[in-house]
């Protein structure tokens, strides 16, 4: 059957409409894309449109990092975004990028949602890099452990592996200024500075 062009302009109209009334929707989108931004001119683009929430500045360090490993710039920005309330709204940015919560119609695209789930995934192996570049920041980085393995699917501890075996000394100095209590947790249940053993592990 062939669908007569004004019903099929007018269905396309409601569309657009809908999403239109759905601003978590277009800005979920607009996040997609800087997440899937595949070159740092693009990025700095699709930063400009996405502007300077909380979310946007993690979206926009975390994938300038994928794109440029080296940037020192990006590292120090993802570090300094570092949650540090384990109930609080930073860390529900970290636990869900896409904020789907904000587009109830789900009126998103794959090429917009993948990207962001991507990312999100890849956060604990680019804070292990970033921390690399910017070791004046462990401190931060390593306090961050405790509220990170509280996502199940964190694999947060074994990618402090090789930041402990990279720089040691700086990784134990830090775990030894954390308070008696938060260090007695960390190298019982988390991670063993001693060898640098991850003891928490992301669920199968």
């Amino acid at each position: 059957m062939i669908i007569p062009a004004a019903l099929l302009a007018i269905t396309l109209a409601l569309c657009a409409s809908v999403f239109a009334q759905e601003p978590g929707c277009l800005e979920t989108s607009t996040m997609g894309k800087m997440a899937g931004a595949t070159s740092i001119a693009t990025l700095k683009a699709r930063k400009q449109e996405a502007g300077d929430s909380y979310r946007a500045q993690v979206i926009y360090a975390a994938r300038m990092l994928e794109i440029d490993p080296n940037n020192k710039s990006a590292a120090e920005l993802l570090l300094n975004l570092i949650p540090k309330d384990i109930d609080g709204p930073q860390q529900k940015v970290w636990l869900e990028l896409d904020e789907l919560p904000q587009c109830p119609s789900g009126n998103l695209s794959h090429s917009d949602l993948m990207p962001l789930f991507r990312l999100q995934y890849h956060l604990p192996r680019l804070l292990a890099r970033a921390v690399l570049l910017v070791p004046d920041k462990m401190q931060d980085y390593v306090t961050y452990a405790y509220i990170s393995i509280q996502n199940p699917e964190s694999d947060y501890a074994i990618q402090m592996q090789k930041v402990c075996r990279v720089k040691h000394l700086e990784f134990v100095s830090a775990v030894d200024k954390m308070p008696l209590d938060d260090k007695k947790w960390f190298v019982a249940k988390i991670f063993n500075p001693d060898g640098c053993h991850p003891l928490a592990f992301p669920e199968q």
